[in-house]
């Protein structure tokens, strides 16, 4: 079977509720989802990704009864990587006074399994859960095994943060700026950071690896754009195999960004 394009990037799963702004307050100050007016989310659209709206009415806020057989409701259930991440989850969750509607259990037969419920104001029952993730043979670190951030040099913060929202498509934001840097948090859960520390000076190198790779959907829409648009050097022009087509620009401080295209 041909491998299909990838059309779909994310979802959300819409929740009616009784008091939009106190669930958006329980959401974001107490679960630490990131709430905006049009989603709330934890670990990116790709993560646990929510859409939180004021029910007309009290009959339209109708949290999911438990099977037959449990006495557990689930409402959303959101996959943890392993059990280290979802016990470091549910403590956090307490510190903050979270509601929790299902204390941490495990099911041997099924994984083994483990899992516990939050409950919102309104009842909902969000569920996090998950294997334990541990392999025999795999060595144990304290590093997850996550990309969290990617890191670009840069001289001119504030001009490199408006290139980087015209390549990237969002938003600038100003609670994202740190002082001498500047945080892009990204639909995948990553970030780039944007670093001008100490970089007054620097010469820009000529030449430079690629530090990053970007997905695109159309390869010669997106050299387009970075070319004509955005008006940056194309470093390795398109090359196309069966499976993916990409090519390298070069940023005005000699960072060196993969763009690519899954067929």
């Amino acid at each position: 079977m041909a491998r299909q394009p990838k059309q779909i990037h994310s979802s959300l799963t819409v929740l009616f509720v009784s008091d939009l702004k106190r669930s958006q307050a329980y959401y974001r100050d107490v679960l630490g989802f990131d709430v905006t007016d049009w989603w709330a989310e934890r670990g990116g659209l790709q993560g646990l990704a929510l859409k939180l709206l004021q029910a007309p009415d009290a009959s339209a806020v109708k949290p999911n009864p438990p099977e037959i057989g449990s006495t557990r409701a689930y409402d959303v259930y959101a996959y943890v990587e392993n059990w280290t991440e979802l016990d470091r989850l549910h403590d956090e969750f307490v510190t903050k006074g979270a509601i929790i509607s299902g204390e941490p259990v495990v099911y041997a037969d099924q994984g083994p399994w483990k899992e516990f419920v939050v409950q919102d104001p309104d009842g909902y029952g969000i569920a996090f859960g998950g294997v334990d993730g541990r392999k025999a043979g795999v060595p144990v670190s304290p590093i997850r095994p996550q990309i969290d951030s990617a890191i670009l040099w840069v001289r001119d913060l504030d001009a490199a943060v408006q290139l980087y929202s015209r390549i990237l498509g969002v938003e600038v934001r100003e609670q994202d700026r740190y002082g001498h840097l500047h945080m892009f948090f990204l639909e995948n859960g990553t970030s780039l950071m944007l670093d001008s520390n100490h970089m007054a000076g620097v010469p820009v190198p000529e030449r430079a690896a690629p530090q990053l790779k970007l997905d695109c959907a159309g390869i010669d829409e997106t050299y387009r754009y970075i070319k004509d648009q955005l008006g940056l050097e194309i470093v390795y022009e398109i090359e196309r195999y069966p499976n993916v087509s990409f090519f390298n620009f070069r940023d005005p401080d000699g960072n060196v960004i993969t763009v690519s295209e899954d067929h």
